[in-house]
């Protein structure tokens, strides 16, 4: 599945170039009462939204002030993909419904292919109220969260649905980890919202998507982690992976992706197992594959629908590097630079191995691991 998700997006990425010169082009459903004075003044505020670059993420005008002033990235559906959800496609509005002092833009991001096909990258939601006598937009999420219960451990304020019932104990243990994993790196714990599902379609349609490309399909665990929220699907309350991006990231931005994503695996395990875990399924797999050059590990995505390398072969170089210098050593590995170049260099520096060694010894600790 992840293997999929990757191909569809770099679809998307070389769609986004084809779209660039296009802009942003917005049409209606039939539906759509576009006389309506009401209506008139939400079509307006949608379409000055689209055509005001949102993909910046700046200070804008036509989103409400409250959740700016909250969050940083207050577009919680700008990022779900890459570049942005604000690439270019061309947006259909499917219906723009009115419910109290409420009103919800359906909207669909697609575009015809030429043998005549629809391409939809996502159909999503977004809601509009007055803010001071002025139409505003606000996240689904916002709205949408009110019909989930919610419960606070710790730092953590657990959202879930009503048919959910509460692990206190996964609870608790989670805040343990947090604690533990923020004394280890020298920061403060921080508070933040979790979201969690059986299944990170129904977190999805908490957050405004009725659709969006790559849902569906066998259900896995699987989480995603933002500024100041984790969405976690099939693992309940203890997700801790996405939880140490939250708690971790912001405090070392000198470092690189693999760094990152390692360092949580090590700690958080990966899509709900353990890094040993993925350390036995790599193994296996790269002794019937020698021909994989792991001295260009960096060039390397997916192994599999269960296991990538940036997981596991990140989160066995940072375990090599606790295991030679403790957790301050960890600490300054995760400021040695974003570059491949900065990666493979703290590498060498720090475990004293060459890039053009790391096949020979990436195999040899993996062995070596799995005999534990």
């Amino acid at each position: 599945m992840a293997a999929i998700i990757m191909k569809l997006l770099q679809i998307i990425i070389l769609l986004f170039l084809s779209f660039q010169a296009f802009g942003q082009k917005v049409t209606y459903n039939f539906n759509v009462d576009r006389a309506d004075v009401e209506t008139k003044k939400v079509i307006i505020l949608f379409e000055n939204y689209l055509a005001s670059s949102p993909q910046n993420k700046g200070k804008n005008e036509f989103w409400n002030i409250e959740e700016q002033q909250k969050h940083k990235n207050y577009d919680f559906l700008e990022s779900e993909f890459q570049p942005s959800l604000y690439m270019g496609f061309p947006v259909h509005v499917l219906s723009i419904k009115f419910r109290n002092n409420i009103c919800q833009i359906k909207a669909q991001f697609s575009y015809c292919k030429e043998d005549g096909s629809p391409y939809v990258l996502a159909i999503v939601n977004y809601f509009a109220k007055k803010e001071n006598g002025t139409f505003k937009l606000f996240n689904a999420l916002t709205v949408n969260k009110q019909t989930w219960n919610c419960t606070t451990v710790g730092v953590v304020d657990f959202y879930y649905p009503t048919s959910h019932k509460f692990n206190y104990q996964k609870a608790q243990k989670l805040n343990k980890f947090i604690n533990e994993t923020c004394e280890n790196f020298g920061v403060h714990p921080k508070p933040f919202e979790y979201y969690l599902a059986d299944d990170y379609d129904e977190i999805q349609k908490l957050k405004g998507f009725d659709y969006y490309i790559g849902m569906g399909g066998q259900s896995k665990p699987s989480g995603k982690a933002t500024d100041d929220k984790v969405y976690c699907g099939g693992l309940g309350e203890y997700y801790p992976h996405e939880v140490f991006h939250v708690q971790i990231d912001e405090h070392f931005p000198n470092k690189h992706f693999w760094v990152s994503e390692g360092v949580a695996t090590l700690l958080g395990g990966s899509r709900g197992k353990s890094l040993d875990w993925h350390i036995k399924r790599t193994n296996i797999y790269l002794q019937k594959h020698s021909e994989i050059d792991l001295n260009d590990m960096l060039k390397l995505t997916n192994l599999d629908s269960e296991t990538s390398y940036h997981y596991v072969l990140g989160g066995l170089i940072a375990r090599k590097i606790v295991e030679k210098g403790s957790w301050s050593l960890l600490s300054e590995f995760m400021s040695s630079g974003k570059t491949d170049e900065d990666y493979y260099n703290a590498i060498e520096k720090y475990l004293g191995i060459n890039k053009s060694e790391l096949n020979d010894y990436i195999r040899e600790q993996l062995q070596i691991e799995v005999k534990k």
